[in-house]
């Protein structure tokens, strides 16, 4: 298996490398918020947020 960087700017979820602009998930699950298929109503489905105060 290959590995691959998983590049994250979503800084409120609690995955999110935001030094690195990284995920620090090993895989993500990737959920449709609308019924079309555009990427941009795609999310990652193990999105957790987290408190930034």
């Amino acid at each position: 298996m290959e590995k691959q960087k998983i590049n994250c700017s979503v800084y409120d979820c609690k995955y999110c490398d935001v030094m690195k602009d990284l995920c620090g998930l090993k895989q993500i699950k990737v959920a449709c918020c609308r019924g079309d298929s555009a990427k941009e109503s795609t999310m990652c489905d193990s999105y957790e947020k987290t408190n930034l105060d």
